[in-house]
């Protein structure tokens, strides 16, 4: 019985976050509205200008070799727009990864190669860290001016304009697996939005969260006083 209801708690919190996926695609449009329609009428940047791209290595431990306290990420740490940082796996014991290629708190991601559907995912990095370094498979923005705001960003590529305008770019020589290039991707036209509109955004977004946390407390709260009243 108590199964059922932690199934049900999961299963509300899972529609919680589409939910909030939603929203956050809402507010975009309402804002900015489609990045794709009237390209042409509308001021536009190439992503170049607007920021460079950095990754990291691919190293990984051999076998059980799990004595580092590093680990790096996996693709897969980024592909769901949410940023992951279970998904990675440990790096050998004797390599100490530069500074450069480690992950910080407020970084936003991408994936340079996937499947078709998921290559150029982003995800944001929205708590800290701990010694996860950057694979040469996923990339960090570095911006070019340091108040550009990467949730904004992060909505924006996640928009499906900007989706499938990153499939077209995208390549590959057989099976499902692509990838981009960072000169392809240099050149993709974006919208020029103000830092000034990036930071409204921000500001709506940030209650996006809270709201999650509270529905899923409230949940949760009713859940363990029903426990405690020996009704599940």
């Amino acid at each position: 019985m108590v199964l059922d209801h932690a199934d049900s708690l999961r299963n509300k919190r899972q529609q919680s976050i589409e939910q909030a996926e939603a929203l956050t695609q809402s507010i975009f449009t309402n804002m900015f509205g489609d990045p794709g329609a009237d390209s042409d009428k509308r001021p536009t940047i190439r992503f170049g200008e607007i920021a460079d791209l950095q990754g990291g290595r691919n190293l990984v431990a051999e076998g059980d070799q799990t004595d580092s306290p590093y680990r790096v990420l996996k693709i897969s740490s980024v592909t769901s727009g949410e940023f992951k940082p279970s998904e990675s796996k440990p790096l050998p014991p004797k390599y100490q990864p530069p500074q450069e290629h480690l992950v910080r708190q407020g970084d936003l991601l991408m994936s340079r190669a996937n499947t078709t559907e998921l290559v150029g995912a982003v995800a944001h990095v929205d708590v800290y860290p701990t010694n996860l370094a950057l694979p040469d498979k996923i990339w960090r923005f570095v911006w070019h001016d340091p108040e550009s705001v990467p949730v904004y960003y992060w909505a924006l590529f996640r928009s499906n304009s900007i989706r499938r305008q990153i499939s077209r770019l995208s390549s590959g020589t057989g099976g499902s697996m692509k990838n981009i290039s960072k000169a392809k991707l240099e050149r993709l036209e974006l919208p020029r939005t103000s830092i000034s509109n990036q930071h409204e955004f921000a500001r709506r977004m940030a209650a996006i969260p809270r709201l999650q946390t509270r529905e899923f407390d409230e949940l949760f709260d009713s859940l363990q006083s029903r426990a405690f009243r020996g009704e599940l």
